[in-house]
């Protein structure tokens, strides 16, 4: 009798246990992609805007594709001129009339068929008024630079030190692409500034009306001995490299920092940063700045 109960109860479970299985087919909706704009601005250069879709990551061999029959302009808030872009290649617009000009806002407006339009705002606000550069050296390898920044309004400033030379002169291009310039800031390893709150405590809100900054700068450039070993005799020169950003522009920088700096982004496990946008019904990021370069004595 015991036995059967056992063969009884075994039985019953196997029974449970298979009912218990069902198969379950995964379905989502369709994708569409989203228009991505990829646009940062400066004083006097020439208007660039980026477009494409973008692309389904569940989907292997998916591919981030480029828009080419968009209508792009862009207005300028303080008379309403519009400026028309136009597609050159790949996904990009350009327009050289109208430049940028410092401390005025811009619309920009893209039409995609399909699509809602797509619309953002921002400015590139005039350069920082920089005073007393002041240097001392430290030793062989550091010098500690002083700066001063006197501003009536309050402003959004990243900054750096870069070295130039005849070899490495300052490289001044600029192709409207923000991916470009993060990567263009960071290679040189000193990132010192993003004004972590001076006015307040807010790390995305760090504005400052001005102060006083100290940063260590290294004065080892491996450039140097490769000069050296040709046989000339040429200094290089040292700058502070300082940009006043849109408080779009540096959320953006921060974010993307952020982004970089974390790791398992494809961990189930893991938080990933996201990215800052200003693009209404889109992706991306439409954001001025200026630049100036001061040289370090």
């Amino acid at each position: 009798m015991f036995l059967f109960k056992r063969v009884f109860f075994a039985i019953m479970t196997l029974v449970l246990l298979a009912s218990c299985e069902e198969d379950f087919l995964l379905t989502r909706p369709d994708f569409k992609p989203s228009v991505v704009v990829n646009c940062i601005f400066k004083d006097g250069k020439p208007w660039m805007v980026n477009l494409s879709y973008s692309r389904d990551i569940l989907t292997t061999g998916s591919e981030i594709n480029p828009i080419t029959n968009a209508e792009v302009s862009v207005i300028e808030k303080s008379n309403g001129r519009e400026i028309i872009l136009k597609h050159i290649n790949g996904g990009q617009y350009v327009s050289e009339i109208y430049p940028p000009q410092p401390d005025r806002t811009y619309e920009l407006v893209v039409s995609v068929p399909g699509y809602d339009i797509v619309k953002a705002f921002s400015n590139a606000p005039k350069k920082a008024n920089v005073v007393n550069i002041i240097s001392d050296v430290v030793d062989k390898n550091i010098t500690k630079v002083n700066f001063e920044i006197k501003d009536n309004i309050s402003n959004y400033y990243i900054w750096n030190f870069i070295s130039s030379n005849t070899k490495n002169p300052i490289d001044s291009s600029f192709n409207g692409n923000p991916k470009d310039l993060v990567s263009g800031i960071n290679k040189y390893n000193n990132i010192s500034g993003y004004l972590n709150g001076l006015s307040n405590t807010n790390d995305n809100d760090a504005n400052s009306s001005g102060g006083v900054f100290t940063s260590n700068v290294s004065t080892v450039n491996p450039n140097d001995n490769e000069i050296e070993n040709q046989g000339t005799t040429e200094v290089t020169k040292r700058y502070l490299r300082l940009l006043t950003a849109s408080k779009d522009l540096y959320n953006y920088y921060k974010t993307v920092e952020k982004f970089a700096s974390a790791d398992n982004h494809n961990s189930s496990f893991s938080y990933t940063p996201e990215i800052y946008s200003n693009i209404q019904n889109g992706l991306g990021i439409f954001a001025g700045y200026t630049e100036e370069f001061k040289e370090i004595k």
